[in-house]
């Protein structure tokens, strides 16, 4: 039998669970939901360190036969699911299992922002073992990245490749996934027109891990020529604050802040005043959309990169082009470039484009983090990595998509050329953990790496193949594939 939760519910903390969870040495061999059906783990998932469900891309499979793939979340209590606002929390509508370790609740399965019902575990009553054994055993400091590095099959398929070979695969698999971005977007122009579009596209990637879809929604919720009628005949100043009101409240964040604002600095408390005086002269039909229920919880974000910091961001680019939109600022940029392709002039290209993403330092938000935090030292709102993240996933893939409807092939063999140029991106959790399956950490392959383009198509190999990973390469025809392609 295992310990009761009474000795350790203090003290054995979340990660422990996802332990139990992850590690096949340590998970029961029998698990099954709180209503008694048997579950099978083809794969645990991929560890997630950042904000949203603890574990993503997992393969479970019923008794019955039935196969699930989503993610996974993880909580020392079943309360957990409601106590943190999962319910009422999008990012967590692909999650298909609620694993935990003791059950304080009386219901069988836990409900989603979207509706749906998913099942859960109580990994309690599935232990073979004393829960003190398992604390003796797991050391906790070794998860997720410190036991022995997962090396995927396709590391071997590479490595019998030339090197050329090997760069020249991961430059198609970049121009794949830069396709598919403008396949993506393509079918959502034809709905809204590719100005429109290109802000959806922009604001999602400002978004941090964890909440790209939040940004996206934003967009699609209040349009770009919506906002900019709010923010008609104001003058440049004054426009940068209404921005920041506008986006800060359709969000839910200034409501928040309102509530507690009483406790806060006097520069904060001013700051809240004014953003409430322009928010409350917005028509009725803009402000309805404000969101009540989204948790912006920050737990892996730098403070940099906090969600209120990049709205500021993306407020001051509404303000600055408000006589304009970021679609012609871009084609605008295009001018003095088109029809070169050589790498020199595809480098200042791109350089050019991030400019974009330039924003003046009179925000409330240059040293803040959050409403009422700790003055900082002064940072860019859209810093130099994220604006180049900016250029590769949303304005060269909508500039292209224009080209192409356009049938101007000088500006796509432009547009190719600075994405083919563009500096690596900063680095996620995924793509290390690609660089280990992929690569092999191996020194020698992780070096063709120069480049976005590399990055995007190292991620591109992610989502054709690992993603649809059974657990420990089952069923991955990655290496089949990279033997018959020579």
């Amino acid at each position: 039998m295992a310990e009761t939760a009474a000795p350790f519910s203090r003290t054995l903390p979340e990660k422990f669970v996802s332990c139990l969870w992850f590690d096949q040495r340590w998970r029961p061999p029998v698990l099954r939901t709180l209503d008694g059906k048997k579950i099978i783990v083809h794969s645990p998932g991929r560890w997630n360190r950042q904000a949203g469900p603890d574990f993503q891309q997992a393969v479970i499979e019923f008794a019955d036969g039935e196969r699930c793939r989503g993610d996974v979340e993880i909580h020392r209590f079943a309360s957990g699911w409601t106590a943190h606002r999962h319910h009422l929390d999008g990012r967590y509508n692909r999650v298909i299992l609620h694993v935990f370790l003791w059950n304080d609740r009386t219901v069988m399965e836990a409900i989603r922002a979207d509706g749906q019902t998913i099942p859960q575990v109580a990994l309690e009553a599935c232990l073979t073992r004393p829960l003190v054994a398992y604390q003796a055993d797991i050391p906790l400091e070794d998860y997720p990245h410190k036991r022995v590095p997962l090396v995927g099959r396709c590391y071997a398929a590479l490595q019998a490749r030339e090197l050329s070979e090997v760069q020249r695969f991961l430059e198609q698999a970049g121009e794949r996934r830069l396709q598919q971005r403008v396949w993506r977007w393509a079918s959502r122009v034809a709905d809204v027109g590719l100005a429109q579009v290109m802000y959806e596209a922009v604001l999602r990637s400002l978004g941090s891990t964890g909440y790209h879809h939040h940004f996206q929604a934003l967009a699609r919720q209040v349009s770009w020529h919506a906002i900019q009628r709010c923010l008609h005949g104001l003058p440049d100043t004054a426009r940068r604050v209404a921005a920041e009101a506008l986006l800060l409240g359709l969000a839910g964040m200034l409501r928040r802040a309102s509530v507690t604002a009483a406790g806060m600095d006097a520069e904060t408390q001013t700051y809240i005043e004014e953003l409430q005086s322009y928010w409350s002269t917005f028509p009725a039909d803009i402000r309805q959309y404000m969101w009540c229920d989204v948790t912006w919880r920050q737990p892996h974000v730098r403070p940099a990169n906090t969600p209120e910091r990049r709205l500021a961001g993306m407020a001051q680019l509404l303000a600055r082009y408000h006589s304009t939109d970021l679609l012609q600022t871009g084609l605008t940029l295009c001018q003095d470039f088109h029809g070169r392709t050589d790498v020199a002039e595809a480098r200042a290209q791109c350089k050019t484009f991030m400019g974009m993403c330039d924003t003046p330092d009179a925000s409330y938000w240059t040293r803040r983090a959050r409403f009422g935090s700790r003055p900082g030292k002064a940072q860019r709102l859209i810093g130099s990595q994220r604006a180049l993240t900016v250029v590769v996933d949303a304005v060269l893939p909508l500039l292209l998509l224009q080209a192409q409807r356009c049938g101007d092939t000088e500006l796509r063999q432009t547009l190719l050329a600075c994405y083919r140029a563009a500096p690596r991106q900063p680095d996620n959790a995924l793509l290390r953990d690609m660089s280990r399956r992929l690569l092999g950490n191996d020194p020698t392959l992780l070096a063709l790496v120069t480049g976005a383009r590399h990055q995007q198509g190292v991620l591109q190999v992610f989502y054709d193949f690992c993603s649809n990973d059974e657990g420990d390469c089952q069923g991955c025809d990655f290496p089949l594939l990279s033997s018959v392609s020579r």
